[in-house]
């Protein structure tokens, strides 16, 4: 479900001050599909990422009309979700695994004409998921909310509580890795 964002005001709004439920569920389903993402992409635990995105809707829900007073929901929901899920994994201790065939299967049977090209795009799909996977763990997430989510400098900055100059030098490293990992090829 796509909402533009004088809806996710309106539904925020309904949401905070009448205890909507339809609301609340419109912006469920329009943020789930970003939050479950970028919650995986820090953990690559699809259990955890699905009870971190659910806990933080659970928050936002009990926070009633202080929920009118977010000024950006988006990069509200983004900052809880990284917090959450960093919690999480600390408590937890998980051992994560990237599973990658899962996350590209779809992109590959529609986008390659034929097996071989189909296999090099495989092939190169997993080069850079494993040079991304071996960035510094907020190296990783700065690259991964520009590149993948197509969040802005600034949007990674509130999020992430570091300085627009501290985004562009994890930007710098992660291309530097990816282009000299690729080279070396």
């Amino acid at each position: 479900m796509n909402l533009t964002a004088q809806e996710i005001i309106f539904s925020q709004n309904k949401v905070a001050y009448k205890r909507d439920e339809q609301s609340y569920k419109k912006l469920f389903l329009h943020f789930h599909p970003l939050l479950y993402r970028f919650s995986y992409n820090i953990c690559k635990d699809k259990s955890m990422s699905e009870d971190v995105v659910s806990d933080v809707f659970m928050k936002l829900w009990l926070m009633e009309a202080r929920l009118a007073s977010v000024q950006d929901l988006r990069l509200f929901l983004m900052a809880s979700i990284k917090n959450a899920t960093l919690t999480s994994i600390s408590a937890n201790k998980h051992n994560y695994s990237v599973d990658m065939d899962e996350k590209y299967d779809s992109l590959l049977s529609d986008n390659a004409p034929n097996p071989e090209q189909q296999c090099i795009f495989s092939e190169a799909v997993k080069r850079v998921n494993l040079i991304v996977a071996s960035l510094p763990t907020k190296c990783q997430m700065v690259f991964r909310l520009i590149k993948e989510e197509r969040m802005t400098y600034k949007e990674v900055s509130n999020i992430m509580n570091i300085s627009q100059n501290t985004i562009e030098t994890h930007m710098r490293i992660a291309l530097k890795k990816i282009r000299s990992e690729l080279r070396s090829v």
